[in-house]
């Protein structure tokens, strides 16, 4: 591929989030610009371009947006059963993908978007963020380097509260979103485990919960998902086990049923090995990496620039939380300047998608076989 003078953006699922992390990089990007925007409903264009820029047409239908804009690539921050279709007619036209994660509502889907992208040589990214965290690529590097040994287990966990008394909007529902909590920020601890130890789920053994809300004031009704009650609500917790690779182990859970105070959310990575142990943590109070060795036997802080310690900030903060938003380590920033430039991929990869779902169709299966499962492979 040749350099691009200005990469063109289409988005496809205005929201929220969309604004907060891809907005930030599309602005900052001195080469990128958006010229369509497509979304639900329909708006005034005089909104739109005061929100994404004077180039930005609006469109009701993805369809519409592809056949009639010219793109270099296209961003999908839809709900998940729409980022298969999406993705594809993107890809099919040649088209550059950044797709939100869970990359698809199942493995298959996911392989046949990483494959597509690949035959016909395009960059495709799924937005698994968190591995850009400088406490995330210190913890990779360190144990890339043996500090801590050979690796025997990891224990890793990430909640968040806003699932309390009643579904969260369309993640709330099996049909718009194949797996609740696990394929929400649930695939960011898959990613993370990956990411940082450079392994792969051989197997697990899972089980998934989902909390029926009749009013609020009263408690929840805790049913297995797979139990007939839950209906098409998806599952709001999930514990699983997990084998790897080289015979490490894991032990993971991931809740939007637990209270935060005023954390809002919170990631916990830990690795165990031969010779200490690395702990991550992040919440919207900080972020921090620790380690602990034999001598001198207590935890330790790790010193990583770019990061505010709990001990440091000053109340809270989305970008304690995700403290490279404003740089170009954002995920979006990168994959507008490998369109730029003609790279011939950019990490984390559909791939990487199509891996973590694989992972959590296997999780899923295990919870409602109540069996230990293999990862395809």
């Amino acid at each position: 591929m040749s350099a691009l003078e200005t990469v063109r953006v289409g988005i496809v699922g205005p929201s929220w989030w969309v604004d907060y992390w891809h907005l930030v990089a599309i602005k900052a990007h001195p080469q990128a610009e958006i010229v369509a925007v497509c979304g639900e409903r329909p708006r005034a264009l005089a909104e739109v371009q005061s929100q994404y820029g004077t180039s930005a047409r609006y469109f009701t239908r993805y369809e519409d947006m592809l056949e009639q804009v010219s793109l270099d690539g296209v961003i999908v921050c839809t709900p998940n059963d729409l980022h298969y279709p999406v993705t594809m007619a993107a890809l099919h036209r040649g088209l550059h993908v950044h797709c939100e994660k869970p990359l698809a509502l199942n493995a298959a889907q996911a392989r046949e978007m990483a494959q597509t992208a690949r035959a016909r040589g395009l960059i495709g990214m799924t937005n698994f963020p968190y591995r850009d965290n400088p406490c995330v690529q210190r913890m990779r590097q360190m144990l890339s380097q043996g500090a801590i040994g050979t690796p025997l287990h990891i224990v890793g966990s990430y909640s968040g509260g806003f699932g309390l008394l009643r579904p969260p909007n369309w993640r709330g529902w099996r049909d718009r979103s194949g797996a609740g909590i696990l394929g929400d920020l649930g695939s960011h601890l898959i990613d993370l485990a990956r990411f940082v130890t450079g392994q792969e789920f051989r197997s697990v053994c899972a089980h998934t919960l989902t909390a029926l809300w009749s009013g609020e004031g009263l408690p929840p009704q805790l049913v297995r998902t797979e139990d007939s009650r839950a209906g098409n609500r998806n599952d709001d917790a999930c514990a699983f086990l997990a084998g790897f690779d080289t015979g490490m182990q894991g032990v993971f859970h991931t809740s939007w049923v637990a209270e935060q105070g005023h954390y809002r959310q919170e990631q916990i990575l830990e690795v165990c090995g031969t010779r200490g142990r690395l702990r991550f943590t992040a919440t919207h109070g900080g972020t921090c990496l620790q380690q602990l060795r034999a001598e001198p036997g207590r935890w330790e802080v790790i010193p990583v620039a770019g990061t505010v310690r709990p001990d440091e900030a000053d109340g809270e903060d989305e970008d304690y939380f995700r403290p490279g938003r404003h740089t170009p380590s954002n995920t979006t920033y990168r994959w507008i300047e490998a369109i730029r430039t003609g790279a011939q991929q950019v990490s984390p990869d559909l791939e990487d998608g199509w891996r973590a779902q694989q992972v959590i169709d296997a999780v899923l299966r295990a919870s409602a076989e109540q069996r230990w499962i293999d990862v395809e492979v």
